[in-house]
């Protein structure tokens, strides 16, 4: 169960880090396919909401363990490598081998 919850927070961090290295090639494209920056904006806008789309989904998330928000406590999002509840880590599940 808890390796089943680990992977869905591994899945949606990869979502969101894929729409922020997305954006330079993105925009780059965009540039060069309009020759301006403002026949680029749609784009822009286009990729800001898919951000707060997958900011959104990732940051929901709950731990397995606890259930609470992984990334949230409070008001404070944070992509740290541990639940902000009760620190079970990231890769918890992957097996340590000594």
């Amino acid at each position: 169960m808890i390796a089943r919850g680990l992977r869905r927070i591994r899945l949606r961090r990869w979502a969101l880090w894929t729409v922020l290295i997305i954006y330079l090639p993105t925009m780059w494209s965009a540039q060069q396919i309009t020759r301006s920056f403002q026949g680029a904006l749609p784009v822009f806008f286009a990729w800001v909401l898919l951000l707060i789309v997958a900011t959104a989904w990732s940051a929901t998330v709950r731990c397995p363990r606890c259930g609470n928000y992984y990334h949230v406590n409070g008001l404070m999002l944070l992509y740290l490598r541990r639940c902000l509840h009760c620190q079970l880590p990231l890769a918890a599940d992957h097996k340590k081998s000594d």
